[in-house]
């Protein structure tokens, strides 16, 4: 061997043995900074289960390892087949699983409905799927929801557990069902097919078709077919059966898109679709239709024209962003990856990604699961939020939170804790981007389920701080720093908010005097704000709606000094909203004893310095792709430079960082409005709440997983055994009569003189004379409170000042209510009956059976 090649391979050699070096010293170097070594964040790992049939896949299910909240599996429905059965797909990966338990129950595992093995799991090596059919040995009951619990064994220590709800499919055309959406699914990808589609649009001119993003049922055929765009499926479509009774069926398509932007860049995006869809033997209706289609981020796409970096297709409400450094730095969440910009050193850092690298894998479509953003400093160091259901990594198959950092030096994310709690997604979302903190005590601060928790992370220790809080009780500053609380959960009877400042702790106090009452309005800047009432003129309707008529608006800053104080004589403030810097105030006066809104407005100005450092967001239009989004930097920033990708690392961390959030067992009474298979608001009035579904065409479901009312389109309904009008003597005796009337339909016998009208609220005698939980209904229309009668439910109304009435059957024209007074059974036009009974107040009372 010549000299020359011998040195060639000892330049080699020394060359390996430096990279290895440096590798090692880089790793020992974050390891002596971070106390531990840094690892890729694993892969999802855990099989997935899904429903089959003839026509499709549905249902895909994630892997927990450990019991959850019921809650968790209220946006997904099982049908058995007419052989009382579901064929399960097991996706088992690497896992050679034989056998899958199951637990069927109606309210808790500990009392099942029946239990049993299935252990014949046919291997389909093709589509490396198992396949089982797992039947029944009970009929289940029409219209009853069971829940059906599946474990797997992994290996000697691990098990998991899927979820899901199921109900009898007898008669509910499932196939049918899925074989439409697939259909007109696919059509969308094909100019010609979409004629067919097209029928089934309501197209409305008053729809602005200007944007991909989101459109409808009365969007355009353009918009609904993609514009201009040239796109093709990248995964199959995913199916999950959200609703299904016998009026409606509600089915969520998911499925990945792809664009070619330019040579060899492409877009990928996460395309959802939401059908609301009624079966008849004549023919099917699309009765709604949503669809969203947000744009996951390539940091290859930037408009150097512009200095812009662009985020592609995407809801505005949906981008998270937060910046530093003047604008040279920034963070945004798109699609659950989180990703980081430094313009100094043109590098984009993709930091966390739900989803791993390979977008087609089916793994990445399980669960719910956001990012928020709680800080970023000069240097780049990043404070963040993971929660819903953890599809990878340590935590993988567990729900929570995770609160994790970024280190900008060692380009490394680090977990700093991960908080246990069975809360689901929506809710979790919701309190979450309400309120959230961590302070620079590593101190976090967050809202669930009503609790105000403190949790100090370095100890793993929670503390309740407050319980039983509602929607209005904690307003927050715009860092989130400081806080505000009503002391008393019924405003009508507040008199005192308590400010913390979660940085240095110091509280202050605000009360009013026994004639007085108070409520926060919300924060300018840093400078809270809130409004002072007469005590005489705040008042709670039967429903629980709270009027409150401001006289008097305070500003304080931090410290609780006085800075500005708003009234003027003979005025109220019906109303107030916050936008940007101004306070928009709606007024009031008082007129024939009553305090009415006028609609005459007035504000309050903040002059704010004006951020020349801001990065904002900004949209522009082209043919092909409509409006997109674009993050847009102050004007000494020259985006230029098509940005490097870097991947970060995270920290193996051995020491066990999970902590069970408590919970205090005081939470108020919800009541969560769902509609086209997501949760639309959250109400502790259920009045308020059934306005909001009755609008949204959706549902109302309550803390335990019950359903308290459906937008339903029965045309004629009654309630069985509701024949005989029980007589009294006058309108004092009507409520005794009625009561004996629900009695009797429930089994019960209570004759009217033996009732007494005196001992508890009429909620609290319509439990004990039904024996189910009564609800007020009070405020409701009467369109609204019918579909209680469609459930075979009598409504308790009333018809005068003192008469009450049965409300118990109705069709297209005409409403039947029975009369104790009268002791007939009378029938009248749907236009005079809801006249009177809206007239008297709209009082209503109903149960749904047990």
């Amino acid at each position: 061997m010549s000299k020359n090649v011998q040195l060639i391979i000892l330049h080699i050699a020394v060359a390996v043995l430096c990279f290895i070096g440096a590798l090692v010293f880089f790793n020992n170097r974050m390891g002596m900074e971070k106390g531990s070594a840094v690892a890729e964040l694993a892969n999802p790992s855990y099989p997935v289960l899904e429903i089959g049939n003839d026509t499709s896949s549905y249902n895909l299910m994630a892997g927990y390892k450990e019991d959850i909240d019921l809650s968790l599996v209220r946006n997904q429905i099982t049908l058995t087949n007419n052989k009382n059965a579901v064929i399960l797909k097991l996706h088992d990966y690497d896992y050679d699983i034989t056998a899958i338990q199951y637990t069927l129950f109606e309210k808790t595992p500990d009392k099942p409905t029946e239990t049993g093995t299935l252990n014949q799991l046919t291997k389909n090596k093709k589509k490396n799927i198992k396949l089982g059919t797992l039947t029944f040995k009970n009929t289940l009951s029409e219209n009853k929801v069971y829940y059906l619990k599946m474990a797997v064994r992994l290996n000697d220590s691990t098990r998991i557990y899927f979820y899901t709800k199921v109900q009898s499919g007898s008669g509910y055309h499932l196939d049918d069902y899925l074989a439409f959406v697939l259909k007109f699914h696919n059509n969308l990808f094909d100019k010609a097919t979409m004629d067919e589609n097209a029928s089934y649009l309501e197209t409305s001119a008053d729809t602005i078709d200007d944007n991909l993003e989101s459109v409808s049922i009365n969007s355009g055929r353009e918009a609904v077919s993609f514009g201009n765009m040239e796109v093709k499926q990248e995964t199959k479509p995913r199916i999950t059966l959200q609703e299904m009774n016998n009026t409606y069926t509600v089915i969520r398509v998911n499925t990945i898109l792809s664009t070619e932007i330019s040579d060899g860049v492409i877009q990928y995006y996460d395309l959802s679709e939401t059908y609301k869809l009624r079966y008849t033997a004549d023919r099917m209706y699309l009765l709604d239709y949503e669809r969203t289609m947000d744009a996951y981020y390539n940091e290859s796409i930037i408009d150097s024209a512009n200095n812009l970096i662009s985020l592609g297709i995407q809801n505005k409400k949906n981008i998270s962003y937060i910046y530093s450094d003047k604008g040279y730095r920034v963070c945004f969440a798109v699609e659950g990856q989180l990703w980081y910009y430094d313009y100094q050193s043109s590098d984009m850092y993709k930091i966390y990604s739900l989803a791993s690298e390979n977008i087609s894998d089916i793994r990445n479509a399980t669960g719910n699961h956001g990012i928020k953003l709680l800080s970023m400093d000069d240097k780049g160091n990043i404070f963040y939020l993971v929660y819903g259901y953890i599809n990878r990594g340590r935590h993988e198959g567990m729900n929570g939170i995770q609160v994790m950092k970024y280190d900008a030096k060692t380009n490394c994310n680090e977990e700093i804790s991960f908080l246990s709690t069975s809360l689901p997604y929506d809710s979790m979302k919701e309190d979450l981007e309400k309120f959230s903190y961590l302070n620079s005590k590593s101190v976090f601060y967050c809202i669930l389920e009503g609790d105000l928790h403190e949790i100090d992370l370095e100890k793993k220790k929670d503390k309740i701080l407050e319980s039983g809080l509602v929607n209005e009780s904690l307003t927050a500053s715009k860092d989130q720093s400081i806080i505000a609380i009503e002391k008393e959960q019924n405003l009508y009877k507040n008199k005192q908010i308590e400010m913390i400042n979660l940085e240095s702790g110091k509280k202050q106090n605000f009360t009013a005097g026994s004639d007085k009452r108070i409520r926060a309005v919300g924060f300018l800047s840093n400078d809270f704000i809130y409004g002072e009432a007469n005590a005489v003129n705040v008042s709670k309707s039967s429903n629980g709606t709270v009027s409150f008529p401001i006289t008097k608006i305070h500003i304080v800053d931090i410290n609780g000094k006085t800075i500005k104080e708003y009234q003027k004589a003979g005025r109220y403030i019906m109303s107030t909203q916050i936008k940007g810097s101004i306070l928009e105030m709606t007024l009031g006066k008082r007129t024939g004893g009553k305090i009415q809104k006028t609609g005459t407005k007035d504000y309050i100005r903040y002059k704010e310095k004006e951020e020349s450092d801001a990065v904002t967001l900004t949209s522009k239009y082209t043919d092909t792709y409509w409006t997109q989004l674009y993050l847009k930097f102050p004007n000494y920033v020259y985006i230029q430079v098509v940005p490097d990708l870097l991947l970060t690392k995270i920290m193996v961390n051995e020491d066990d960082v999970t902590l069970k959030l408590s919970n205090s067992g005081e939470q108020l009474e919800q009541y969560f409005v769902y509609a086209s298979g997501t949760q639309k608001a959250v109400y502790t009035n259920l009045t308020e709440a059934i306005a909001r579904a009755y609008t949204e065409r959706g549902n109302v479901i309550d803390s335990k997983e019950n359903v308290l009312w459906k937008c339903i389109y029965a045309d004629y309904a009654q309630v069985a055994g509701m024949d005989n009008v029980v007589k009294v003597q006058s309108d004092a005796k009507s409520l005794a009569g009625c009561l004996s009337m629900i009695a009797a339909v429930n089994g019960k016998e209570a004759a009217p003189d033996s009732i007494d009208i005196g001992k508890g609220s009429i909620e609290q005698l319509m439990k004990k004379y039904s024996g189910h939980t009564a609800r007020n209904l009070t405020g409701c229309t009467v369109d609204e409170i019918l579909y209680y009668v469609s459930q075979g439910s009598p409504v308790l109304a009333k018809l005068n000042s003192n008469r009450y009435v049965i409300v118990m059957s109705y069709n297209a024209t005409k409403i039947r209510y029975l009369d104790p007074v009268t002791g007939k059974s009378t029938a009248a036009s749907r236009t005079d009956v809801t006249n009177r009974l809206e007239k008297s107040g709209k009082v209503f009372y109903s149960y749904i059976a047990d």
